[in-house]
């Protein structure tokens, strides 16, 4: 992008598209803003109620901002095709900017990544869920017993993943029926089959569903070869958030913590599908077989 104004209509088409409107009020009615005073790409709300100007970025993580547009859509190509995320030293590093700045970039766009709306829509089919409690290995301190398990002082967040690839995630208070159940039953669909591990808090959230199907890890069950049922799904989405938290970013600050959700589920659910071919030798000569892997 030679220009701040290519970004800039680079942002127009993908958030307006073809339809462009007030985030204000959501009317379709405006007419542009001319004049040497005027920065590019300001517009007026036409509606007698509203009245009100606006840009692209408007009610956006971006809104108000000093940065050169081209800079916000280059850290937003860094977040997106990073496989593990990226840290606020190395962006900083890259656009030029100082680390506070880049870091303060980075979160914004998380901010956008999170589906706070419902916008993807509820999770169908075979749906697996999980807890997984976030955070390294504690500190050594002398004398003192660091409890493992359900035991930590760790941030708990709640995982369920759709064998048709899709996901949420979110922090939780505790890891309860009453605190887990309401969460669950908004994303999943009623008429899904839940697949989950033993725990108690399960029981009584599996029976708002088509079927609950159960793996018990403490007897060394990972699979159930009669129903099919694992939660080997959900635990990879729970490994990418361990090694972006081993890899990249070392420590997820509890605060923090749910928009580094947001961006590790965002980057699962648009994950692109590869399609391998691979020669298979066989009596009656060599075959090609695709297999498609994400």
């Amino acid at each position: 992008m030679p220009t701040e104004r290519h970004a800039r209509l680079f942002l127009e088409n993908a958030i307006w598209g073809d339809v462009r409107f007030c985030p204000h009020c959501g009317s379709l009615s405006f007419r542009p803003l001319r004049g040497t005073s005027v920065r590019p790409g300001l517009y007026q709300c036409a509606e007698t109620e509203c009245r009100r100007q606006f840009t692209v970025t408007t009610r956006t993580p971006l809104h108000a901002t000093k940065l050169d547009l081209r800079t916000w859509v280059a850290a937003m190509f860094l977040v997106l095709t990073s496989s593990k995320g990226i840290s606020s030293v190395v962006m900083s590093r890259i656009l030029g900017v100082n680390q506070k700045t880049a870091w303060k970039l980075g979160h914004a766009i998380r901010e956008m990544m999170d589906d706070r709306q419902g916008i993807a829509g509820r999770l169908s089919g075979v749906v697996e869920v999980d807890e997984t409690f976030v955070g390294g290995k504690p500190k050594f301190r002398h004398g003192v017993k660091n409890m493992r398990g359900r035991g930590t002082g760790k941030p708990i967040a709640l995982v369920a993943a759709a064998r048709n690839g899709q996901a949420r995630a979110t922090l939780i208070p505790n890891a309860q029926g009453c605190t887990m159940k309401p969460i669950i039953e908004d994303w999943i669909d009623p008429a899904s089959v839940l697949i989950t591990d033993k725990n108690s808090s399960y029981h009584k959230i599996g029976a708002s569903f088509a079927n609950h199907l159960t793996v018990q890890h403490n007897k060394r069950q990972y699979a159930n070869r009669k129903t099919a049922a694992h939660i080997n799904t959900v635990e990879a989405v729970n490994a990418v958030v361990q090694r972006a938290l081993i890899g990249v970013y070392h420590r997820l600050g509890r605060k923090h913590l749910q928009r580094y959700l947001a961006e590790i589920i965002w980057r699962w659910n648009h994950r692109a599908p590869e399609t391998r071919v691979r020669q298979r030798k066989s009596s009656t000569g060599s075959q090609s077989v695709e297999t498609r892997t994400v």
